[in-house]
Order: C-alpha cells, then sequence, then structure tokens
C-alpha cells in the first residue's frame, strides 16, 4: 500500500485526531509546507495559532489531575484539551509523569510476533487490534527485542507510472523518492529494478552524449 497522504486520511489525523501538521509530515516523511497546502487544497479549515496556546495548558498539575488523580486516558485528556494522546504522553515523559502501563500488560512476545512479524501488520494495526497506541507496539516490541521494520518499508506498493515519472522524467534520485514514499532508498532501487527503470537514460544523461 502506497503511502500517500490522501484527503480522508488528513482528516482523520488533522480533524479527529488533533494532530498538528508537523507530526503529520513528520508521519509520512514530506515537508509541513506540503502538508499545509494539500490541507488547504482539501479544504480543510486549519486551526488558528492561537491553537498552540491550548499546549499551554498541558502543564504538570494539570496532567497530574488528570492523568494520575482521576486516571484520565490519555486519549481522554485530549479530547478534553483538543490535542492528540501523543502530545499528552510527551508532555507527561517531559514531566517525569510516569505512563500507566495497566491496559498493556496483556501484550505478550508470542501476541507481537504472530501479528507483527509473521502476519506483517503495522505498528498501527496491531495497535488498533489490541487497544493501545502505536508508541505502546513499538516500545513493547522494543522489550520483547522484536526488531523493527523501517516505517516506510511496511506493504509499500509503487505503480510504474509513478516512479517512472519521479525517476526517470523529474530526474529525482532514490533516496528522494524514498521521502516522498517514506521508505528506504534501498527499497526504491528494488522497485526501480522491477520495473527496469535502471536501464533507461534519464534526461540530464541525455544531454551529456556528445553529438
Amino acid at each position: 500500500m502506497v503511502r500517500i497522504l490522501d484527503e480522508k486520511t488528513l482528516r482523520h489525523l488533522y480533524l479527529k485526531e488533533k494532530r498538528s501538521l508537523r507530526e503529520i509530515a513528520s508521519m509520512y516523511g514530506i515537508s509541513y509546507s506540503s502538508v499545509r497546502h494539500r490541507s488547504i487544497k482539501y479544504g480543510i479549515t486549519l486551526r488558528p495559532k492561537t491553537w498552540r496556546k491550548i499546549n499551554s495548558k498541558l502543564n504538570k498539575t494539570v496532567l497530574q489531575k488528570l492523568y494520575v488523580e482521576e486516571d484520565k486516558s490519555a486519549q481522554k485528556i485530549a479530547e478534553i484539551l483538543s490535542c492528540s494522546p501523543v502530545t499528552v504522553l510527551l508532555k507527561c515523559k517531559a514531566y517525569g509523569i510516569p505512563i500507566k502501563t495497566k491496559r498493556i500488560q496483556g501484550i505478550t512476545k508470542e501476541m507481537l510476533k504472530k501479528l507483527y512479524v509473521k502476519e506483517g501488520k503495522t505498528t498501527r494495526e496491531v495497535a488498533k487490534i489490541l487497544n493501545c497506541s502505536f508508541e505502546t507496539v513499538r516500545t513493547k516490541c522494543k522489550q520483547f527485542g522484536i526488531p523493527l521494520r523501517n516505517p516506510g518499508n511496511e506493504k509499500i506498493e509503487i505503480d510504474a507510472v509513478t516512479l517512472e515519472r519521479l525517476y526517470i522524467k523529474e530526474g529525482k534520485r532514490r533516496d528522494e523518492i524514498a521521502k516522498i514514499f517514506g521508505c528506504s532508498s534501498s527499497a526504491i532501487f528494488q522497485w526501480v529494478k522491477r520495473f527496469g527503470l535502471n536501464n533507461k537514460p534519464k534526461p540530464y544523461l541525455k544531454s551529456c552524449v556528445p553529438n
């Protein structure tokens, strides 16, 4: 599956999960301006800059009360303060507030090996099945010694037309294309070989051929 930030995904991440444009950009290996441009293109109303002030509400006292004393989940706190659960957990970590683990005690090594290794599911797919965050899945994998795949190498599918346009017509390097699809340069090399594009001359190479 190609890691392309389509309208449905962008709306879900930005409007429902309340993630920032920079968070989304980081997830897909693209620039902040690219995510902002797509948001405008899809008619998504961007949050005003004053929304950043909401983060100031995530001080230690507030988190101590909501997360520790009232035992609210990161998801619930995120809904209350209009931010993402990831932001809540990062703030807790920054303030030295222990992250609750009672919800993930049932996750075993065998369970993760079956879903993540044998079935090849992504950390987000596994998280959805186990009703936890993908950060939790990644943490547990590291804890159990299960090697994590490069996020961009999970079920990447690239069509020949798109790759030929980027690699041949536009003359982009493999590492530049890898950033677009959020995968490794070696993965792009394999697709280039598969489609036989390594035998086609690039525009700038043609100009170097003597008459």
